[in-house]
């Protein structure tokens, strides 16, 4: 999908025209402030594709409360062997950033 940017000023003017676009183009308009992306503008259809590939948040807590209570009764998982992970993780995030710019 083709995407555009446009700042909410010429959006305001455009609506119309953008809304057109969007239908007939199958174009996406990335809408900026101050040259920053706030939201984006899509057809329904691919917003509706979207959705369904979205689990539902109640549905992830529920699943996040499942994976997480499974760890709660081992005894070789404590605050020692969380501290030295977190550690590890948030190295390997940092250099994981830092290389995807």
């Amino acid at each position: 999908m083709k995407e555009r940017q446009i700042g909410t000023t010429e959006l305001r003017q455009r609506l119309t025209d953008v809304i057109q676009a969007v239908k007939e183009e199958k174009v996406a308009y990335v809408v900026e402030t101050f040259g920053r992306p706030q939201v984006v503008v899509i057809d329904v259809d691919e917003y509706r594709r979207l959705q369904g590939q979205q689990p539902v948040r109640a549905d992830m807590a529920a699943r996040a409360r499942a994976a997480f209570g499974m760890w709660r009764d081992r005894p070789d998982i404590d605050d020692n062997w969380l501290e030295r992970n977190r550690r590890q993780w948030y190295s390997e995030w940092a250099v994981g950033e830092a290389g995807d710019e």
